[in-house]
């Protein structure tokens, strides 16, 4: 429990660090930077891995939870330590669970 309040004091403590030095928030606090172009391309920056794969839906881990994003003939174009590229017909993407505790669909 102690942990938690730490967390929750040091993400508000980096908030306010990044409004105050004019930083952007995602660079300083760690967080994913998702790009969406219509529904044909997603661009998720600083993920923390693969977690599922299919032509249905791709689940990545985050610092703040999985990212699940569902949709048709979906295709990882590329990945890298922290980017990863993802074209098809993108119909959803959500966010699951705090810190990714829940698991991705496995009937995808």
């Amino acid at each position: 429990m102690v942990n938690v309040g730490r967390q929750t004091l040091k993400g508000r403590f980096g908030a306010k660090l990044a409004e105050y030095l004019e930083l952007p928030s995602d660079v300083v606090l760690n967080l994913p930077r998702l790009v969406l172009t219509g529904d044909r391309q997603l661009v998720v920056e600083n993920h923390r891995g693969l977690k599922l794969y299919s032509q249905t839906e791709v689940c990545l881990q985050t610092t703040i939870g999985l990212l699940t994003v569902g949709g048709e003939e979906l295709n990882i174009k590329l990945i890298t330590a922290d980017q990863v590229e993802i074209d098809g017909r993108i119909i959803r993407v959500e966010w699951n669970g705090a810190r990714g505790e829940e698991a991705c669909s496995p009937n995808a």
